[in-house]
């Protein structure tokens, strides 16, 4: 027997892209019919020791919390008219030092988990994601346009 609906409440179901590297939900976007406020939120899981890099967009902003695992964040700052153009920054986050990481338009992102199991994070973009018109630039991880090397 199912429970009586509660007026108000609704159950949306969630899809899920599952590869080889882990998988991405989505639970909510701005283009969302029960959409209440921002531009997208959605959950991944990496695979431990697997790098995901470089992405940097031009519109939104994104946010990064990490749910469940140890990651580490790279930042690459390759804005023209920045004053801290050409800065690398390492951010780690894991269940014992929790952060909403805020990343800006035009700064190269890229992460590795780093813990025993999957990473799970939480991102929060600004902007919907549009598969006909994206707001990404990407690089592999070892690209040599951004001094980083990741350590095995």
């Amino acid at each position: 027997m199912q429970n009586p609906s509660i007026d108000g409440v609704a159950a949306i179901p969630l899809r899920k892209v599952v590869n080889e590297r882990g998988h991405l939900m989505e639970v909510q976007r701005a283009d969302d019919t029960h959409f209440l406020g921002f531009g997208q939120a959605y959950v991944t899981a990496t695979r431990a020791g697997v790098i995901k890099a470089w992405y940097r967009h031009h519109v939104q902003t994104d946010q990064i919390a990490l749910i469940k695992g140890a990651l580490l964040l790279v930042l690459y700052d390759a804005r023209e008219e920045s004053p801290t153009r050409g800065l690398i920054q390492e951010i780690r986050i894991s269940d014992d030092n929790p952060l909403l990481v805020q990343i800006p338009v035009g700064i190269w992102h890229g992460f590795r988990a780093t813990g025993t199991g999957d990473a799970y994070l939480l991102h929060l973009n600004t902007h919907a994601f549009r598969f006909a018109d994206t707001d990404e630039d990407r690089l592999p991880p070892d690209d040599p346009g951004i001094p980083y090397r990741w350590a095995e």
